[in-house]
């Protein structure tokens, strides 16, 4: 790493008493342009993910790498940045720490407008990378997660008319369930009918033909 990337890794990132840099409520993605050191973060379906993010190493790079490619030559704010950082181990406080880098600065011919023209310029580098990582965000999200949602969407449909089909089919088996025992019921009453019907021919069958040959005996015996 170059000395003066370092130099701006260490002028616009603040570090902690502990020499971390302090988290913040940025959420932290990858890209394939801005952010390509690190590996997307598997999320399920259907869901919103508010990621609470930290200051990542990979990006400070990213974005000190920026500045440094389009530092202006010169004494500008990154310079008075630069001399704020080195007071602010004195004890002093903050509007005192500001009139004394301003001091020096004066003696550059710098103006707060110039300062202030300086610092948006800077802070139009770093929107123009946010602009960057953003496009390659919505890019890579769409590859990795539009076509998966997409999916989803067309099974919880089909699960949606299956389950109507089920329901469906439920109550047709229900249905016929119930005509089944009905046409069982029907055809054991017939049956006791049909079969009540043939015993009743039966015994009159039996009882008439008798009396023919009981009759046909006693012809036979009496009329010789």
């Amino acid at each position: 790493m170059s000395d003066i990337l370092k130099k701006f890794k260490s002028v616009f990132v603040v570090e902690d008493d502990g020499g971390n840099a302090p988290n913040t409520k940025r959420t932290e993605q990858t890209t394939s342009n801005v952010a390509s050191a690190t590996a997307p973060p598997a999320s399920p379906p259907r869901q919103e993910h508010n990621a609470a993010g930290s200051v990542s190493e990979k990006f400070v790079e990213v974005l000190s790498a920026a500045l440094e490619k389009n530092n202006q030559p010169g004494f500008d704010y990154f310079e008075f940045r630069q001399a704020l950082k080195n007071l602010s181990k004195m004890p002093m406080d903050e509007a005192t720490r500001f009139h004394s880098a301003y001091a020096m600065a004066q003696t550059m011919g710098i103006t707060p407008a110039k300062l202030i023209e300086s610092a948006q310029f800077y802070l139009n580098v770093l929107n123009n990378e946010q602009a960057k990582f953003n496009e390659a965000h919505a890019q890579q999200r769409a590859r990795l997660i539009g076509n998966r949602e997409e999916e989803v969407r067309n099974l919880e449909a089909m699960i949606q008319a299956k389950t109507e089909q089920i329901k469906q089919l439920s109550q047709e088996i229900e249905e016929h369930r119930r005509r089944s025992e009905q046409v069982r019921a029907e055809i054991n009453d017939s049956t006791l009918k049909i079969e009540k019907t043939k015993a009743d021919f039966e015994v009159t069958f039996d009882s008439v033909t008798a009396h023919l040959k009981e009759d046909i005996n006693k012809i036979q015996q009496h009329l010789k």
